[in-house]
């Protein structure tokens, strides 16, 4: 095949792989992306500076001096990109000082030789340790993906690639028999290569997309998860809040038209007379002992929810109120003896409570109804039992219905 025409072949992919990189920056924010775009776009004017030193002899020399100077860019960018992917804190930043001798190189090659044959294998050289190094930086990587392992088969074939160049056009400067159809198609085996590098670039990047996008998912769902418990919990007594009770309701309270139970009211009765006595801090953690206190008794599987300031009502599935009257007598035991805001005096904190059964979910709002009203009643008749300090009795039976 003609030397000018591979070149072409070579300028056209590789002219497509830099369009396509330049076209991704658009979308893809990465700073490998970044000096891999630099990278394709300096091969590129590289391979048009060495068609036109083809055609124009008088001018070679310059033209071989930017050819093999956007070539190095190529190198310096591609490494740099590889390292930007996988950061390795021991490894020194490559410096863009390092330009500069690349550029004395580019520059003193058709100084040192005329021969091109010559300039080229000093040149391979060069560019088969930029691509060996950018396979080391790519082996530092801790996921090996598809796309890793098409570029780092790219560059280290490319790395021979040129090793192998070297060698030959060496062999052919001191007249030893080499298969020289290697050269013939060396412009059609670095766009073979360079493809696959261009194309191992492009998936790695896509997969780190997919990547980030899968953990700002996780993120995301985390976030959500946590912003549904601060919205549906009290953040006082840590029970179910109103909002959480509307939204069980609207789920269908379980979905099934054939679950039964009770539901339990509870109001404090004389919180008032603790906030004026103590203080709010004190009414606060009389709530919070409250909610506790009923926690304490009613099983895991029961919702508990703060109704209103001083008011709460349980959820409990499979179990009648009267069987739920009897087991929140032990409330009144928790209840006793209280020590609020580092007072001195105990308190006994009285809770009123009412029950009601329910059989079906679009019962429970009733039910909730008719408990509330027991409490009510319960509340009313405590009042008339209560004693003179105002703190005796912490919990009578409960009215249920």
């Amino acid at each position: 095949m003609d030397t000018n025409i591979a070149l072409l072949i070579q300028l056209t992919g590789v002219i497509l792989i830099a369009i396509l990189t330049v076209c991704l920056q658009r979308s893809l924010k990465s700073v490998a992306l970044k000096y891999w775009t630099y990278a394709w776009l300096s091969l590129s004017l590289g391979l048009i500076f060495l068609r036109l030193a083809f055609e124009y002899g008088s001018q070679a020399n310059s033209l071989y001096s930017l050819y093999f100077f956007g070539e190095y860019l190529f190198g310096f960018m591609l490494v740099t990109g590889c390292r930007s992917l996988y950061p390795d804190d021991t490894a020194e930043k490559m410096s863009e000082l390092l330009i500069v001798p690349l550029g004395v190189i580019a520059i003193g090659l058709p100084i040192y030789s005329k021969n091109f044959d010559e300039m080229y294998s000093v040149h391979c050289v060069l560019l088969a340790g930029f691509f060996a190094s950018a396979f080391l930086s790519l082996g530092k990587a801790a996921v090996r993906s598809f796309g890793w392992r098409v570029m780092h088969v790219a560059v280290g074939l490319l790395a021979i690639d040129y090793v192998v160049f070297f060698s030959v056009f060496t062999a052919d400067r001191y007249l030893l028999e080499v298969p020289m159809q290697l050269i013939q198609f060396n412009s059609i085996i670095d766009l073979v290569l360079e493809t696959a590098l261009g194309f191992g670039m492009v998936i790695i990047l896509l997969e780190r997309v997919v990547s980030d996008a899968n953990e700002t998912n996780v993120a995301l769902a985390d976030a959500h998860q946590r912003l549904e418990v601060l919205v549906n919990t009290d953040p006082l007594t840590a029970a179910f809040n109103r909002h959480a009770f509307y939204g069980f309701v609207g789920r269908g309270g379980g979905n099934s038209e054939n679950v039964s139970g009770c539901v339990g009211f509870f109001d404090i009765d004389n919180l008032k007379e603790i906030n004026d006595q103590f203080g709010h801090t004190a009414g606060d953690q009389a709530i919070r002992n409250v909610a506790h206190a009923i926690r304490g008794v009613i099983r895991a599987e029961d919702l508990i929810y703060r109704w209103g300031g001083d008011e709460f009502f349980v959820i409990m599935v499979g179990m009648n109120a009267e069987m739920a009257a009897v087991r929140m007598e032990r409330i009144g035991e928790v209840l006793t003896d209280l020590v609020l805001d580092d007072s001195i005096e105990t308190v006994a904190v009285g809770v009123s409570s009412g029950f009601s059964d329910f059989k079906g979910s679009t019962e429970l709002e009733h039910a909730i109804k008719r408990a509330d009203s027991n409490m009510y009643e319960n509340k009313a008749m405590r009042k008339e039992l209560r004693a003179p300090s105002g703190y005796a009795h912490a919990f009578l039976p409960r009215l249920t219905a």
